[in-house]
């Protein structure tokens, strides 16, 4: 598939996993290790490095196939974490993953034109084997008068270590590429090529 073809909606993908990223986060070098911080003791949700398996599990997602994220030692730390980076963006306030109870909770706000657009996440797990976003975004007044609010989810399970051709942010879509969320460099997937013959005479195709 082209990459101008591909990345639109590699690009509305991507936004599952990191709903409101507008800044590059830290480059870190490749890992496979464990490189995990206990969620009950690090001040911001740190995820193990290695490669993470990320389904979107909303009432939206029928169709969306699962991705994989490579995590380094330096893609989650105190200024941007689980993919996001904190502070003023624009027309938007985002605000950091912070302790609540078993939890992680984090509000975000963005105006819109006249519309106010409020977002609440809320992270659980234990960030070493799996965890999940709950997100809710409520519109004041609602869009078009009607849509008061939406809700989306994401799931996550850590699968092992990262290929050796992949970098800490890669996040690979099947059939698609691969978008890299600390630098938004964006790799197509190379296309299949496709089996030939001699000229003239058709591939042989194995007998029964």
């Amino acid at each position: 598939m082209p990459a101008l073809t591909a990345l639109p909606r590699l690009l509305a993908i991507a936004t599952l996993v990191a709903p409101l990223m507008a800044t590059a986060q830290p480059a870190s070098p490749p890992s496979g290790g464990t490189g995990a911080v206990p969620a009950s003791t690090a001040p911001f949700p740190k995820r193990r490095t290695g490669l993470w398996e990320i389904r979107s599990v909303g009432s939206q997602a029928a169709g969306l196939p699962a991705m994989q994220l490579c995590v380094g030692e330096l893609t989650d730390t105190a200024a941007s974490h689980l993919d996001r980076t904190p502070g003023v963006r624009g027309a938007c306030t985002l605000g950091a993953f912070q302790r609540a109870g078993e939890a992680w909770l984090s509000e975000s706000v963005c105006r819109e034109a006249r519309t106010t657009v409020a977002s609440r996440a809320i992270a659980t797990g234990n960030f070493d084997t799996d965890y999940r976003i709950d997100t809710l975004v409520t519109y004041d007044p609602p869009l078009g008068g009607i849509r008061r609010e939406d809700k989306d989810a994401v799931a996550a399970r850590w699968i092992g270590a990262c290929a050796s051709t992949q970098r800490p942010g890669d996040m690979i879509v099947p059939g698609m590429g691969t978008l890299n969320m600390s630098d938004g460099h964006f790799r197509p997937e190379p296309e299949a090529r496709p089996v030939r013959g001699r000229a003239g005479v058709a591939p042989r195709t194995p007998g029964p």
